[in-house]
């Protein structure tokens, strides 16, 4: 398991959903090791309206999925990929060499929790297609990544609703493409701090650009420039790469 696991909310089938994926495999997959699909679904006992899972029966979910996780992947060499949450049921998905006692894995960590009904099964699939399917699309992964700088903002007392600068990174594979987003982002009022271009062998998107602007960071506002300025960098063939200000303590931006 990687460290880059981080949660989206979509609809799945039409119900409102909670997925939980490790974004830290994408490059690496498919894992030709790994190439059968494991799943267990759980009933919640109580789900909310919505069918997502309620705060009360949350630490009896997140041990069912601990217990889960270590014995699935002890038993079937197997290693937890994601998990969805939504109409009123958990879902664990997992790749594994081979099913080998999922079933008997299953039923001993499940002996535990004996009030939840559970299914369990699996199927042949290499390329890895529910990883895929889980994985945020380009707008939600932004709003991910989003999230998880205005906690570490947050945490040094930021208020997020403060205007300040905002520097953002983003690459191109050619110096024309850079040039003709340079001069879209100037008719935005974005400030062009730099421009370079990497010596790094076999780089793909070398020729890089930082733009600033004054904004505030709140969710609404930095989710709303960050899913901008990616669709433009792809537009132009190249790659959004993030964001970065100082924290302002409730002070002067």
């Amino acid at each position: 398991m990687s460290d880059e696991w981080n949660y989206y909310f979509a609809r799945i089938d039409a119900a409102v959903s909670s997925v939980f994926v490790d974004l830290g495999l994408k490059a690496d997959a498919p894992v030709e090791k790994r190439p059968w699909l494991l799943w267990v679904w759980i009933a919640l006992l109580a789900p909310k309206s919505d069918g997502l899972a309620s705060s009360e029966e949350a630490p009896q979910l997140k041990a069912i999925g601990e217990s889960l996780d270590s014995t699935v992947s002890a038993t079937c060499a197997a290693q937890l990929v994601g998990r969805v949450t939504g109409n009123g049921r958990r879902e664990f998905y997992f790749y594994a060499a081979e099913p080998g006692e999922l079933a008997a894995a299953v039923a001993t960590v499940m002996g535990n929790f004996s009030a939840y009904r559970h299914e369990s099964g699996s199927t042949f699939q290499p390329d890895w297609d529910q990883y895929f399917m889980l994985y945020p699309s380009d707008n939600n992964l932004e709003r991910m990544l989003n999230r998880r700088r205005l906690e570490a903002l947050a945490a040094e007392g930021d208020v997020h609703e403060q205007a300040r600068k905002v520097d953002h990174w983003l690459a191109f594979p050619d110096a024309d493409t850079r040039a003709a987003c340079r001069d879209l982002l100037a008719a935005i009022e974005f400030a062009i701090e730099e421009e370079s271009r990497s010596e790094e062998e076999g780089e793909s998107l070398p020729f890089a650009l930082v733009a600033s602007r004054a904004d505030s960071v709140d969710s609404h506002t930095i989710n709303g420039i960050t899913i901008e300025l990616a669709r433009l960098a792809r537009e132009h063939g190249g790659r959004y790469d993030g964001w970065e200000c100082a924290a302002t303590r409730g002070a002067e931006a």
